[in-house]
């Protein structure tokens, strides 16, 4: 990737930029997905940890949604900007940032068969979703 992609919170306090292609991207149609981030689904893409830094802030309120699954959030704003996967083997290497966080024009690649629609099966029944994006029950 050439240029690093940037993004942030909405007051601006934590700003970070992001130096390669995301590894895999998703929308995630889970119930704590959902709850948390206040939508019907949130679209995650998931990098290297070695391509991610903060150039601004990054103190962050963190809430534990599960053992292994870390969300972390603006002090400031409540902004949700990042999840990381302590403990979690296959993904403690990684983390997914919200990309509804990423500057305009600042979207990174990932490769096409990773997008999908995960947890399908706890969508939300009031939102029809008539897409050709796959639909998967968990999270591959």
């Amino acid at each position: 990737m050439a240029d690093a992609k940037t993004g942030g919170c909405y007051c601006g306090e934590n700003r970070f930029e992001i130096s390669a292609p995301a590894v895999d991207t998703h929308h995630c149609h889970c119930s704590i997905c959902r709850r948390l981030q206040g939508g019907a689904f949130v679209t995650l893409s998931i990098f290297p940890k070695s391509a991610f830094r903060w150039v601004k802030g990054g103190k962050l309120d963190t809430f534990d949604s599960s053992a292994k699954v870390h969300r972390h959030r603006c002090k400031k704003c409540g902004s949700p900007l990042t999840i990381s996967f302590e403990g979690h083997e296959s993904f403690a290497p990684m983390i997914a940032i919200m990309r509804s966080n990423l500057d305009a024009n600042s979207e990174p690649d990932h490769p096409a068969d990773t997008l999908r629609h995960a947890f399908w099966p706890d969508r939300v029944k009031w939102l029809d979703i008539n897409d050709k994006v796959k639909k998967v029950d968990g999270f591959a």
